[in-house]
């Protein structure tokens, strides 16, 4: 990971023995993320990063909202002057804001969990041992604005070091060189230790939450002594245990042996005694067996006695409910043949006298309907009466016609008949069709009353 290509610009600070606390500047905010969890050159750790740009653009045109990564305040500032933000301590919280293109994200500060790793030499023990100490502090950013214009990283990279420094020295020179490894559990010390640097850092905006001593050195020669040393003390517990190991085996084998002894006795005594219980019990079931097959016998003899007595009883009772049931079904049948021929004459009279009451009454209702048919007919015989003479001129008519359109027909008065005049006489046919006209005019004239009568007639009726 470079510069041209991690998203960082070049470190200019310099490299310090263990943990570097540093600001860091970026190309974009974007950025962020991906450089807060790595060590750029595997040395720094960065604590406030400064980005080169802030707003994202579309199409070459900045875009006027800007998203703060997670874990992470943003110190904005215009034209100088600090922008206030929606935190407690005036920055701006994760997130996306809607942002002036006047503003600028001057600073990020990251909320996270900071861990500083570094070694502190030449630390002075009670009995003046020179050793050395690797301490790991773990801290938070709680005012990113006090940290940022107060002290800064790289100063309080220097600060941390120092305090931390005066701290451990002080508790090293009051612990002798044999209980130097006991640093790794004194918790109450660390406690006072984590206060004492609190109320250095408060005003900083700093809150130490840990101080650990992950590794004490002594020098090499004094640390053997002291692994001799621990050795004999071991090997001689271990002699001791050893010894009482043995002793306690010899005695383990000793009460296994008496132990087994008292229990092939006892075995012995239980499988005799086992044997007498089994022939003891053997007559006894014997005993049972031969008395129960006895009663068995007998209460087969009883049962089958019982069972032929109530065969018996069962049979006779059987017989008599079967007689019964007989009589029962003959007395029941006569009863119903009577009483389906006393249902069927009454059927038949019932069904005669429906018939004759339906034969007078479809006799009643044919003499209504003669005698209301000849009331109609005599009481619209004058209404008909026009109609019955047209009809019968119509009947006339049409015999006359058929006689003039009979081929060879010839028309003849009754005087002509007398006289023998000849059949072409033109006279006659003109008399003959003068008396046709007339009679089509009179039969006219006998139609139009006909006509006018029964749209009298009509209304008549309709209103009756």
């Amino acid at each position: 990971m470079g510069n041209a290509f991690g998203g960082y610009l070049e470190v200019g600070a310099p490299k310090k023995q263990g943990t570097t606390l540093i600001q860091l500047n970026i190309h974009h905010m974007r950025d962020a993320h991906d450089i807060m969890g790595q060590r750029p050159d595997e040395y720094f750790t960065p604590v406030t990063l400064v980005p080169q740009a802030a707003m994202s653009s579309l199409c070459c045109v900045p875009l006027c909202y800007v998203a703060v990564p997670a874990g992470m305040t943003a110190i904005v500032t215009r034209f100088g002057a600090v922008v206030e933000g929606n935190e407690e301590d005036g920055t701006w919280s994760p997130g996306c804001h809607c942002f002036n293109p006047l503003n600028q994200v001057d600073k990020l500060v990251s909320k996270q969990l900071i861990c500083f790793d570094t070694p502190v030499q030449g630390c002075k023990t009670k009995d003046m041992i020179t050793v050395n100490i690797d301490v790991m502090i773990q801290f938070e950013i709680t005012a990113a604005r006090d940290f940022v214009y107060k002290i800064g990283p790289e100063k309080f990279d220097d600060f941390l070091r120092a305090s931390e420094d005066e701290c451990l020295r002080k508790l090293c020179f009051e612990t002798l060189v044999e209980n130097i490894y006991d640093l790794h559990g004194k918790h109450e010390e660390a406690v006072t230790i984590v206060e004492e640097l609190n109320a250095k850092f408060s005003k900083y905006g700093v809150k130490v939450h840990q101080f650990n001593v992950k590794h004490v050195s002594i020098p090499p020669k004094m640390a053997t002594e002291f692994q001799e040393k621990t050795l004999f003390e071991s090997k001689t517990v271990e002699q001791r245990a050893k010894q009482t190991l043995d002793k306690l085996e010899l005695n383990n084998e000793e009460g296994k042996q008496k132990l087994r002894e008292e229990c092939d006795n006892k075995r012995m005594a239980c499988e005799q005694q086992a044997v007498v219980d089994e022939n003891k019990a053997i007559k006894e079931v014997s005993g049972v067996v031969s008395k129960t097959s006895r009663d068995i016998e007998e209460l087969e003899a009883q049962r089958d006695n019982e069972v032929k007595k109530v065969t018996t009883s069962a049979e006779l009772e059987i017989s008599k409910m079967k007689s019964e049931i007989l009589a029962m079904e003959r007395e029941q049948k006569s009863n119903i043949e009577a009483e389906c021929a006393d249902i069927r004459n009454k059927a038949d009279a019932y069904a005669a006298k429906v018939d004759a009451d339906r034969t007078v009454e479809d006799a009643r209702k044919l003499a209504s309907g003669h005698k209301s048919l000849a009331a109609a007919e005599g009481e619209a015989s004058a209404a008909f009466a026009a109609r019955r003479a047209h009809e019968a001129e119509l009947k006339r008519l049409e015999i006359l016609q058929h006689l003039t359109q009979r081929e060879g027909a010839q028309i003849h008065t009754s005087q002509e008949n007398t006289v023998g005049m000849s059949a072409d006489n033109a006279a006659v046919t003109q008399v003959a069709q003068q008396g046709l006209e007339a009679l089509r005019a009179k039969l006219a004239e006998v139609t139009a009353t006909s006509l006018a009568r029964i749209q009298e007639v009509r209304p008549s009726q309709q209103r009756m």
